[in-house]
């Protein structure tokens, strides 16, 4: 059975393209599985995010 992850962003500092990102997909209990962090707009981190946990699941 596959475990879903939530991907969850928080910006660190910036706006705009020269926002730096943390984000981190987590799991039904809460335990963060993968973290990273990423410069730009939002949608563009959560794509990375995103890109992250597929990777994950195809393992």
């Amino acid at each position: 059975m596959a475990v879903e992850l939530e991907i969850k962003l928080r910006r660190t500092g910036g706006v705009g393209p020269n926002a730096k990102w943390d984000w981190s997909l987590v799991d039904a209990a809460g335990t963060v599985v993968k973290k990273g962090s990423a410069w730009g707009e939002e949608a563009k981190v959560f794509a990375t995010a995103r890109k992250a946990r597929d990777k994950l699941k195809q393992d």
